[in-house]
């Protein structure tokens, strides 16, 4: 094991010393239940050769995803619809605070599947390892930025504190991409403060250890709600960031493939539903995030499926995004290649047996 890597993973303990679920949500570890795998109809045929006869034995897969959002529906959906269970999956999914935290606990053999952001998944690779996206439901960035009622513009956080997740994950990139445009740098100009989750740089922003912060739906929206207004909504700048990604490490892949396929048809079928059925989207959502605010869960629905990758692949720019965004700190990154971090094989074979159009047709 590299040495960058072996010191990344010693430190995963520590890492995972402070993570929870949010404060008062249903449990973030569960085994999948619900209907049965002959009472839900498949959305579309397996691979050639590879449709069961009878439903498929439970196997055990250890999930871990790297935020509280309307990024998790799909998970959460598939969850309590039985989904997973349809696939013959047994899903223990834990909660980590970011993709700095998932891609260590992954390259540890902690979990074997992650809904994770592309920044972990290329950090962990430039440090020695082996982990690869292999679907993608989000390809740009879509984090939002409130500050307190006196800051109007995002040149006014000069000197200011800005309320991120932890260093090193998507909401860190975000922040030095929006301040950059603004001709300001993280870490000089505005202070950057760790707060852990998004509902936790919410506090932050409350309590006054920081001026301003970046979160997800519907966090923002509960922001906006305590008079913090917002100052940008990053998918306006189209950034190409993978956001919201499947990751396994090669490994994982090669020696239990079956594995991660039904996976990612259920992760898929439960993405498709979310999309047709904007009920039970935010009903779920609602639940899980401890929301009944219809208007709230309203426009965390709208702001979620407007930024969703139509088909699922994973983004060379994406990826390259945190590559250029590495560069500096990472000499590795400068001339990495960005299909080095993306296996399509999967997605590629879902797509030809019909399977992704299936799953998720509007």
């Amino acid at each position: 094991m590299p040495a960058r890597l072996a010191l990344v993973v010693a430190l995963l303990p520590a890492l995972l010393l402070g993570c929870a679920a949010p404060t008062g949500s249903p449990p973030s570890s569960g085994t999948t239940g619900g209907a049965t795998a002959e009472a839900l109809a498949p959305a579309a045929p397996r691979p050639a050769g590879s449709e069961p006869t009878v439903a498929p034995a439970s196997r055990k897969l250890r999930l871990a995803y790297g935020f509280t959002s309307a990024e998790v529906v799909p998970m959460w959906i598939a969850i309590d619809e039985g989904i997973y269970a349809k696939y013959g999956l047994d899903v223990e999914a834990t909660l980590l605070q970011s993709s700095a935290q998932v891609a260590p606990a992954m390259a540890a053999g902690e979990i074997d599947a992650a809904l994770t952001a592309g920044a972990g998944v290329v950090d962990i690779d430039l440090a020695g390892g082996d982990q690869v996206i292999v679907a993608a439901q989000t390809n740009i960035m879509s984090f939002l930025l409130h500050a307190r009622p006196e800051i109007r513009r995002v040149e006014d956080l000069r000197d200011r504190r800005l309320a991120i997740t932890r260093l090193g994950s998507g909401i860190h990139l975000a922040s030095q991409m929006v301040l950059r445009q603004a001709g300001l740098e993280a870490g000089r100009d505005v202070a950057l403060v760790q707060a852990g989750t998004t509902d936790a740089a919410l506090t932050a922003l409350i309590s006054g250890a920081a001026d301003a912060a970046l979160m997800s739906a519907p966090t923002n929206i509960l922001a906006e709600r305590e008079g913090f207004p917002q100052l940008a909504d990053l998918k306006d700048f189209r950034f190409p960031y993978s956001q919201t990604a499947v990751a396994v490490t090669r490994g994982t892949l090669a020696e239990r493939t079956d594995l991660i396929r039904d996976f990612l048809r259920a992760h898929l079928e439960a993405l498709g539903m979310a999309k047709r059925d904007p009920a039970l989207a935010k009903r779920t959502l609602g639940k899980y995030m401890q929301v009944d605010d219809q208007e709230v869960l309203d426009r965390s629905y709208v702001q979620w499926k407007a930024t969703l990758e139509e088909w699922a692949y994973p983004s060379l720019p994406a990826i390259q995004a945190v590559l250029d965004q590495r560069a500096p700190d990472h000499p590795a990154a400068r001339t990495a290649d960005p299909r080095d971090f993306i296996d399509e094989r999967l997605i590629r074979e879902l797509d030809q047996s019909g399977f992704l159009r299936t799953a998720l047709a509007p």
